[in-house]
């Protein structure tokens, strides 16, 4: 029985080395997912709103088309999901039309996000079909001189200031394989936000449409490591 006795601490041991090595191994596996890193740029075509006045007629509000440049870092979760954190900025003037014309001021805009991926192919395949949603803010600013008096000022006020929204990240693209490391990415997406009406300001009396959309496509490279 004596031997018996002795030779319990050897297979506990054993079982505390095999939690080990089994901890190690989910270590090691999370430690050995592939991270990707990239740039992408486009054009950004933004939507307007309705501007509703009791007596100044019919307008539009929003922003102008412009280009769009950006970066992500992205994780790779599983053979079919990814991860991404990613930065957009936006070269976007404000916009004003109504009444047979319309004015500008100059703009721009920042989104920070998180986006989930899901790939149909897995992340080995040469070509890679993906959707993606995520949320996270945008800032929107007015950049231009502001002056005493505006065209349009009826409808809205450009206004040289920030504003932060919420935002939600929708999209979908195509991943080509170029190397075992770079990959051409195209996508196309679109960021919902609330219109920024600390930027565009309505005057009193005059009310705007509360969404604003704006559909990105979006060519990159992205390097995987």
């Amino acid at each position: 029985s004596g031997l018996w006795l002795s030779s319990r601490p050897p297979e506990k041991s054993m079982k505390t080395i095999g939690k080990i090595f089994l901890l190690l191994a989910f270590g090691l596996c999370a430690f050995a997912q592939q991270w990707e890193v990239g740039g992408i740029g486009g054009v950004g075509f933004l939507d307007t709103v309705h501007v509703s006045t009791t007596s100044a007629g019919s307008a539009t509000a929003g922003f102008a088309p412009g280009f769009a440049a950006g970066a992500f870092f992205g994780q790779n979760l599983n053979a079919h999901w990814s991860g991404e954190i990613r930065y957009e900025f936006f070269g976007s003037n404000l916009k004003l039309s109504g009444a047979g014309s319309s004015a500008s001021f100059s703009g721009m805009a920042h989104a920070l996000h998180y986006d989930l991926i899901y790939h149909t192919n897995r992340k080995s395949s040469p070509v890679q079909f993906f959707v993606a949603v995520g949320d996270g803010m945008k800032i929107f600013a007015g950049t231009g001189a502001q002056q005493a008096y505006q065209p349009l000022q009826q409808f809205g006020y450009f206004t040289q200031t920030h504003q932060l929204k919420p935002m939600l990240s929708v999209g979908g693209g195509i991943s080509y394989k170029l190397s075992d490391r770079l990959y051409l990415r195209t996508e196309v997406r679109d960021f919902i936000s609330a219109f920024p009406t600390d930027v565009i300001t309505p005057p009193p009396g005059v009310t705007y449409g509360k969404i604003l959309q704006d559909i990105v496509p979006m060519v990159g490279i992205t390097y995987v490591f």
